[in-house]
């Protein structure tokens, strides 16, 4: 009896130890230490940002949200059963990631429940999709390749791109935005809608 008691009393004991240490880690997967110096912080992506007058995450949101929102709104896009959107055009002194502002643009049409036309690749897209098709017709390992000229040619196509006219004086710089984008019907070359946004931006120095 009494070796009985010394032996659940051992078992009791590394439990509670394997409970403890269970505990331990447990709280400190949920507070985890944050690694780094503590300078960095996460913040809005959507907050407004003027740290200066280059074109920023703002400027992209506004000009993505204003373009394809009145796209919408008109429903020119849906005289299109298919479309595409080229890569913007960056005609401004500084550089911009003009790929993000395509890519947003072409988002937020898709997103959409009022948008009726289907997107297809553009021209930059098309490589991975011909190296795809290719791969599968061309090697020989697959039972189902899929076939080639199936693909769906864009009716309607987007085109865009964004300018800019910066002055600078002794006391401030001011820099002139402007962003146009038209939708063309690729078979007759006709333009169904177009719109513009412009923005200005302002540093005191």
């Amino acid at each position: 009896m009494v070796k009985n008691k010394i032996i659940e009393s051992k078992i009791t004991k590394r439990l509670l130890i394997v409970g403890c240490l269970g505990s331990v880690l447990g709280c400190s997967m949920v507070n985890a230490p944050v690694v780094g110096s503590g300078k960095v912080s996460y913040g809005d992506a959507n907050a407004v940002e003027t740290v200066n007058t280059d074109f920023g995450s703002t400027d992209l949101n506004t000009v993505a949200q204003s373009m394809a929102d009145d796209l919408i709104k008109t429903g020119a896009l849906n005289q299109c059963k298919t479309y595409t959107v080229s890569p913007v055009k960056n005609k401004t002194d500084q550089y911009i990631d003009t790929e993000n502002l395509t890519q947003s643009i072409k988002t937020r049409l898709m997103k959409s429940n009022l948008v009726t036309a289907k997107y297809v690749l553009s021209q930059s897209q098309m490589q991975n999709q011909t190296d795809e098709l290719s791969r599968q017709n061309d090697s020989g390992l697959y039972k189902n390749p899929q076939k080639i000229g199936n693909m769906k040619a864009a009716e309607c196509r987007l085109d865009g791109f964004v300018s800019n006219i910066s002055k600078t004086n002794a006391d401030m710089k001011d820099v002139f935005y402007q962003f146009n984008l038209s939708l063309i019907k690729v078979d007759e070359g006709v333009e169904l809608w177009s719109n513009e946004k412009q923005i200005r931006k302002t540093q005191v120095k």
